[in-house]
């Protein structure tokens, strides 16, 4: 059975670097035999997270609307590639609603010396990639940070690559570096 591998552009603007990088990635993963589809979080109504003070256990929100589909990718994919530009120097409005709806994911455990975590809901271990597209902001760290809290405990992700592209926009736009364009390929491809 081949791998699924998903992935999730979190840019509002279709055809453009993140949503290049994206699909170069699903190519390299398509090339080692992996089927492949694209979800455009801006082609999906997403509710902000309204901070309900119940569990909707077994259901993963209260409210249903385009998240589900991301739950369903979350819960059945064996890998996902997800790029997003920069917007002051995080990620964009889109893929933090993402990770705000995924609150449910996980359930606190408390642990016998009596520390407090998370820990995620879902079952399945996914490997993953995450583009962070970035023009003039050249501090990853703040995205990154809260793509490494979302992946461990409510996502279930082991990324694989964490690739940084900055300058994006400077001359043709990373979507025409040929050389970037290959490194995400075989990205994408080292998911399978």
């Amino acid at each position: 059975m081949a791998a699924r591998v998903v992935g999730i552009i979190g840019s509002p603007r279709k055809g453009m670097n993140s949503d290049t990088l994206v699909t170069r990635a699903l190519e390299g993963a398509h090339s080692k035999g992996a089927t492949t589809e694209k979800i455009y979080l801006n082609d999906l109504a997403i509710k902000p997270c309204q901070g309900c003070d119940e569990f909707p256990a077994p259901a993963y929100c209260f409210y249903q609307d385009g998240m589900e589909k991301i739950y369903e990718v979350l819960v059945n994919a064996d890998a996902l590639v997800i790029g997003a530009p920069a917007y002051f120097g995080y990620f964009s409005a889109q893929l933090k609603l993402v990770l705000d709806r995924s609150n449910c994911l996980a359930e606190i455990i408390t642990l016998p010396e009596g520390k407090t975590i998370f820990r995620s809901r879902l079952k399945k271990k996914k490997k993953g990639i995450f583009i962070w597209v970035a023009n003039i902001s050249k501090n990853p760290e703040p995205a990154l940070v809260s793509m490494r809290i979302w992946s461990k405990y409510f996502a279930n992700i082991e990324w694989v690559e964490t690739l940084v592209v900055t300058e994006s926009d400077r001359e043709n736009g990373a979507r025409k570096r040929r050389e970037l364009l290959q490194q995400v390929f075989a990205l994408g491809a080292s998911l399978i």
